[in-house]
């Protein structure tokens, strides 16, 4: 009887898993990559749209593909990597090759992160990708090994080449380029190197030139009335007009339409900056971002509230307001 209940709950026990698997995914392709989440898929293509390409409604599934669909077209989305995406454009049945697939995860619990995904090079269950989230913090997925975070980092550091993250293991070097591939050491032993192949990026800033990490964001309706959190958030630009925005486990990709020094606006100098004067970066007349050294605030009618960012390095500040101050700042 022990033995029949014992097999009885392990059986339960793996029917659960496989279907709280099929609940969310990742799949990334050559261009773009769909997340799911129960029968909601949605599609991105960073490199040619800020924000959604597409939704689709999961309408049934087999052993091989989920089929979605929206008013355009119809989709068959694998559930292995190695099948690759078709699409019906007349809803006739008359399916053709749309995608070639990259992989194919089945977990993607953080479906608003930004995506740098790897090959491991043993086998398609060791392959995973990181998540780039607010305030420096990085968590890494294996869903062929592990159900959850595997690994989480923080940031300690970058160059124009890789983003470097640090846990309690390995040293990461996080490329910001498909070119470039992974590099793991092991912190104060420099006999050992490994490392993953780059397979995707989906992150407009990866290359930008500027990172603002912020310790700590609050946020307000109306006013000044700003309630500081432990949890961080992020600013980067370029200067060619592209900024994205981070907290709260979201990011929001805006165009800019200039930068310029000022004088300080809003009241907020003696809560977020020991000078008058502030970088005001304008998007358009209902989104604008003003940086201090050290900290932000964003007025965006986008994210529908006021954002106070504090706690972040002032080494780009200075160098952006220098290159503004004696016009090397190139847009």
């Amino acid at each position: 009887m022990n033995k029949r209940l014992s097999l009885t709950t392990m059986l339960a026990i793996i029917s659960f898993v496989s279907l709280v698997a099929q609940t969310t995914a990742l799949v990334p392709y050559v261009g773009g990559y769909f997340v799911k989440n129960g029968d909601e898929w949605i599609e991105y293509r960073p490199a040619d749209k800020v924000g959604k390409w597409s939704t689709y409604k999961q309408y049934k599934e087999n052993d091989i593909f989920f089929y979605v669909k929206n008013k355009k077209c119809n989709l068959a989305i694998p559930k292995l990597g190695k099948d690759m995406i078709f699409i019906d454009r007349e809803k006739n049945g008359k399916w053709e090759q749309v995608y070639t697939t990259i992989d194919v995860h089945h977990q993607c619990t953080e479906p608003d992160g930004l995506f740098y995904c790897y090959n491991d090079g043993r086998g398609r269950e060791h392959n995973g990708y990181f998540v780039r989230l607010d305030g420096g913090v990085w968590h890494e997925y294996a869903p062929g090994k592990k159900r959850g975070v595997w690994a989480e980092f923080k940031q300690t550091g970058e160059d124009k080449d890789y983003f470097i993250v640090e846990s309690t293991e390995n040293i990461v070097r996080i490329p910001k380029r498909e070119g470039l591939n992974f590099i793991i050491t092991k912190p104060g032993y420099d006999g050992w190197r490994g490392g993953y192949t780059t397979k995707a990026i989906y992150d407009r800033s990866a290359a930008y030139l500027y990172h603002f990490d912020f310790e700590y964001h609050g946020t307000a309706k109306r006013g000044n009335n700003f309630k500081l959190n432990k949890k961080g958030g992020r600013i980067s630009l370029d200067n060619k007009c592209n900024l994205q925005i981070a907290f709260g486990g979201k990011h929001y990709d805006f165009v800019y339409q200039s930068i310029e020094i000022v004088e300080e606006q809003g009241g907020l100098s003696s809560l977020v900056s020991k000078g008058s004067e502030c970088i005001l970066i304008t998007i358009d007349k209902d989104n604008r971002v003003m940086l201090y050294d050290g900290s932000a605030r964003v007025e965006s009618k986008r994210i529908g509230e006021k954002v106070l960012l504090v706690g972040a390095s002032g080494k780009d500040y200075r160098a952006i307001i220098e290159q503004l101050r004696i016009g090397t700042f190139r847009m």
